[in-house]
């Protein structure tokens, strides 16, 4: 700083900018630094205080481009007009708000399970109604049902990916589906696929199991069945199927782990 001057280091210091951005406002014509001899700026009050203005808008989440379009005397806007923008974007702040409870919300169920995979036990969950996409439906589907799929997708995290352990008369086996509550669907007006197939709500006993990533399949509907048995032993009627769900893959001590959550339902005695 210099009889009231100020450098480009000192400015960018007192604003958190990069040098880039302060030389943008310059060429947006919005600050105006004097050269020296040597073709060094230096910044006046002037210049600190619209800065200071620009970084009131940036704060209320107004970019650069929208802040010129606005908050500038060029911009010639009544104030109804600029109440307007701020109501606009304040709606699209709650929406984004919204978004991101919904987003703190996955990642504290994400802990919880994560927890469970290290400190694994039985719990007992309510399964509402249910519906399932299998990937045998999948290779059945044509270009007509592409609008479906995307709405399928687009609504994660309320659909899910899991596993499905189905008996038949070659024994266990594991088939990947696409799923979604049928109440979620339905309150997100997403259109419920002939193809897929629902199941009933019940009640599922919930445990976490570890497979070795280089015995999977098998070690999974190993582990799954053998849940599968405590929960018949119990004296409970299960269902026909066993359903799993991924939640985690890491490597621990050169061996790459995968975690899951496997449901058994079955019907209240």
């Amino acid at each position: 700083m210099k009889n009231g001057w100020f450098t480009i280091k000192e400015v960018s210091d007192l604003f958190d900018n990069t040098r880039g951005a302060i030389r943008f406002y310059e060429e947006k014509g919005l600050i105006h630094p004097r050269r020296d001899e040597h073709d060094f700026r230096w910044y006046s009050v002037d210049d600190i205080f619209q800065l200071f203005y620009l970084r009131r808008y940036a704060l209320m989440s107004f970019s650069l481009d929208e802040t010129l379009h606005t908050f500038v005397k060029e911009a010639q806007l009544t104030l109804p007009e600029i109440q307007a923008q701020i109501t606009k974007r304040e709606q699209e702040l709650d929406v984004q708000i919204e978004r991101l409870m919904r987003q703190r919300e996955e990642l504290r169920k994400y802990q919880r399970v994560l927890r469970e995979c290290q400190f694994p036990r039985t719990v007992i969950e309510e399964c509402p109604n249910y519906y399932v996409l299998s990937a045998d439906a999948f290779a059945k589907m044509t270009a007509a049902d592409l609008p479906t799929l995307k709405a399928l997708i687009a609504a994660m995290p309320l659909t899910s990916v899991h596993a499905d352990l189905i008996e038949g008369p070659s024994g266990w086996r594991s088939v990947t589906s696409l799923g979604i509550i049928e109440a979620n669907a339905r309150a997100a007006g997403i259109p419920l696929h002939p193809k897929m197939r629902k199941l009933q709500a019940s009640k599922a006993a919930v445990r976490c199991v570890c497979c070795e990533w280089d015995a999977m399949p098998g070690q999974l509907i190993e582990k799954a069945l053998a849940f599968r048995d405590e929960v018949i032993a119990s004296g409970k009627t299960v269902h026909s199927f066993v359903s799993t769900s991924l939640i985690l893959v890491h490597t621990q001590e050169g061996k790459t782990i995968e975690y899951h959550k496997c449901y058994v339902p079955f019907q209240d005695c």
